[in-house]
């Protein structure tokens, strides 16, 4: 349960979000016209994987968006819904891991503020969302997963599924939550007898929105999915050959250099901090106590194995890894509060290099774009003051 102080911290960030939000001037470019196309087909009655490339789970959600407001930016209302509800969801996700983590109600409660401004320091997805990308819906299907995880519930693989066709990286959290829905095996193993488990029930479902996805795709294509990584970005999509979902994987070497790469060089247009990352890896190295630390670090593998086979390994396939990072880094900014000092100062350099990119298409000057910024200084400044509120009312 929130209290009250926690609904008026997250009402109020969510509302300056917006505000932000209606500031920028969208613009569709590139993969979002292809989201935004197969939204607009699909709200007409026709499902057309052939014409349009790429993973096309937001769409999905886009089409009553679209049927309510007939905007041709209805992929990117959509994604700036999905980034604010990712407001209270970030603060929970914080909150619940320490707390599960044994820290007590004042502490998981500053875990809460610090992981959601690590939320906020995170740029990418709520930017490249003006363009029509789909990071930050995303985010917030990984967030979603990591909390259900957390707290064991039921609806975790049907998340996780449905984030999975959104972006296919989120695939790689099952680890957080596949053993709690795995049948328990007798000691004398007998297949026979395993009880069918309603959790399993879960899974099915899970693998079935996946299944029903892809092969809707393959009917259409004779792709499992149209690919939006190769030849699309050599040129005109070409639907009546749509390249195979394998031209995407490669072997060698260069694609596992580049994630070091798109973790610590700001210039690569990176998803957080640096330092964060660092503090997050030391984090889940030396607290072997933590909650589900050896399957957050499985799936931190997961997710670099698969992004470095990839022929396009951008930062923004890292994201359930630098989520991951972030979530873990929180227990350093909360045992040194001077390190969130260098977290800023840092994040300022995540966020000079998107603004040269990205935000400054939409966004009239740099100083609107940096209110994320000066929002988590304001919330860190005030942040003693919540907790004492939050503390009393539960103690």
């Amino acid at each position: 349960m929130l209290t009250k102080q926690e609904y008026i911290l997250i009402f109020s960030i969510a509302v300056v979000m917006a505000v932000y939000f209606v500031l920028a001037t969208p613009v569709m470019m590139d993969d979002g016209f292809h989201y935004e196309g197969f939204a607009e087909t699909l709200a007409g009655g026709h499902l057309d994987f052939k014409s349009f490339y790429g993973f096309q789970g937001l769409s999905f959600f886009t089409v009553p968006i679209f049927w309510l407001t007939h905007s041709r930016n209805s992929i990117i209302i959509t994604s700036a819904i999905f980034s604010l509800l990712s407001i209270p969801l970030a603060y929970l996700v914080g909150r619940d891991y320490y707390q599960k983590a044994g820290l007590p109600a004042e502490a998981s409660a500053k875990a809460g503020i610090y992981f959601l401004i690590l939320f906020l320091l995170t740029p990418y997805p709520y930017t490249t969302m003006m363009r029509g990308f789909q990071e930050a819906a995303l985010s917030f299907f990984v967030l979603l997963v990591i909390y259900g995880s957390l707290n064991k519930n039921i609806w975790t693989p049907v998340a996780w599924a449905i984030g999975g066709i959104v972006k296919p990286f989120t695939l790689v959290l099952f680890t957080l939550f596949i053993r709690d829905f795995l049948p328990k095996i007798p000691q004398r193993l007998n297949l026979f007898k395993l009880r069918f488990n309603l959790k399993i029930g879960w899974v099915i479902v899970a693998l079935a929105i996946g299944g029903i996805y892809l092969g809707a795709n393959y009917y259409q294509t004779g792709h499992f999915v149209n690919n939006a990584a190769i030849n699309s970005y050599q040129g005109n999509f070409d639907p009546s050959n749509p390249p195979p979902l394998t031209g995407s994987f490669t072997i060698g070497i260069k694609g596992y250099l580049r994630i070091g790469a798109n973790l610590l060089l700001h210039f690569r247009k990176i998803m957080i901090s640096p330092l964060v990352i660092v503090l997050g890896t030391f984090s889940l190295l030396l607290n072997k106590d933590f909650k589900l630390r050896k399957e957050i670090i499985l799936a931190i593998i997961f997710n670099f194995l698969l992004v470095g086979s990839l022929t396009f390994s951008f930062s923004k396939y890292l994201l359930p890894m630098t989520t991951l990072f972030a979530l873990s880094s929180v227990y350093y900014l909360l045992k040194y509060k001077w390190l969130m000092i260098l977290v800023f100062v840092d994040s300022f350099l995540v966020f000079l290099p998107i603004w040269n990119y990205f935000g400054r298409t939409f966004w009239s000057n740099i100083y609107i774009y940096l209110i994320p910024l000066f929002l988590g200084i304001i919330i860190v400044s005030h942040e003693r003051l919540f907790t004492k509120y939050h503390f009393n009312s539960n103690s």
